[in-house]
């Protein structure tokens, strides 16, 4: 194939705290290369076994182009599957998927990942590389083709702790990100906190001394912060906890399958008083709250069902005029006729 003629993987990454004026930190560089190319030697390694080579997939690349920092890479030869497919494109075709996955119907991605990557080792490499490329501030866009392509598809970054519980799930190691509720703090000999995951999976946590009076601080608080993950038969831990924080905001791409046409920024906080997970935009008149991560984004999603319902079924006439600037504020995140077939498929018509 001619080069103009060869598909090619394209890395968008926007500006935010890692690009500016079109240049991008090395290190942030080299890591985002690094974590694209493992996705796709796991994929290899899991789909074609002792058959897939990593050297034939060595991505390469040679310019950067402008537009925040894009940069297309390719291997230098294109080796066909087993099944005289082009490889290159077989599985970033997989990586695309499982990523559009994720976006689109999150509910189905563990099953597509488990489908996709039938190998354990392999499917938990993948895993660390996702969870990577989602912890980044700014977007990291992919997209394969032959042509340089507007936009890709990305991991929005509160899927990281999404994933990171994945990994748990499936006797991951190393470092993790994690989000949840302190709710309980040891400071006798060893020093650790328990804590409430938003996968609802409780946790043994150890930190340095120095930190207690932080941890102290943020008991019965909702929290993020990074460690070291172990895993036995019988219990996870989670050892050398750092940049541990109060969680105040998190911005949601979606609430199930309602994917929003901007990610939208809501409150957060853990009421100790009614133990309750509190999800809210009051801007939006948009709130989720349950006693469970999970059960609060149910209780979010179906308030934006009333809401669709609400402006889909009823004409502006039969609004208030506070009604209707809602509406207009809401039509920026939602796209009320697309949201509004996700509710018929999912009720049968409402």
């Amino acid at each position: 194939m001619a080069e103009g003629e060869t598909p090619k993987t394209w890395i968008f990454i926007r500006d935010g705290d890692i690009v500016k004026n079109h240049s991008i930190e090395g290190l942030a560089f080299a890591r985002i290369i690094t974590d694209v190319q493992r996705v796709i030697d796991n994929i290899g390694a899991s789909k074609y076994g002792k058959e897939y080579k990593k050297e034939d997939l060595r991505l390469y690349f040679k310019d950067l182009h402008e537009g925040s920092v894009v940069a297309p890479m390719y291997p230098i030869s294109y080796p066909t599957s087993p099944d005289n497919k082009n490889l290159f494109t077989e599985i970033t075709g997989i990586m695309e998927r499982l990523i559009t996955t994720l976006n689109t119907k999150p509910d189905l991605f563990r099953e597509q990942l488990e489908s996709e990557i039938t190998s354990p080792p392999e499917r938990i490499g993948l895993l660390k590389s996702l969870a990577s490329l989602s912890s980044s501030n700014t977007p990291v866009e992919i997209k394969t083709s032959v042509e340089k392509p507007q936009k890709g598809h990305f991991i929005p970054k509160h899927y990281t702790s999404y994933l990171n519980d994945l990994l748990i799930d499936y006797g991951g190691y190393g470092e993790v990100s994690v989000s949840g509720v302190i709710v309980r703090i040891n400071g006798d000999k060893t020093y650790y906190f328990t804590i409430e995951a938003k996968n609802g999976h409780k946790y043994v946590c150890y930190f340095d001394p120095s930190e207690e009076d932080t941890v102290k601080s943020l008991y019965k608080k909702w929290v993020g912060f990074k460690g070291d993950m172990t895993k036995t038969q019988k219990q996870t831990k989670i050892h050398s906890v750092k940049e541990l924080t109060e969680v105040k905001t998190e911005t949601l791409h979606n609430a199930e399958n309602y994917v929003f046409k901007e990610p939208i920024t809501f409150d957060v906080h853990y009421d100790n008083d009614d133990k309750l997970w509190c999800i809210e935009n009051e801007s939006l008149s948009l709130s989720g709250y349950g006693t469970s991560y999970n059960k609060a984004l149910n209780s979010l999603t179906d308030e934006i069902e009333g809401h669709i319902l609400s402006f889909t079924n009823f004409p502006d006439e039969k609004h208030s005029s506070e009604s209707l600037r809602l509406k207009e504020r809401l039509s920026d995140y939602i796209d009320f006729k697309a949201a509004k077939r996700i509710i018929d498929g999912k009720y049968g018509g409402v």
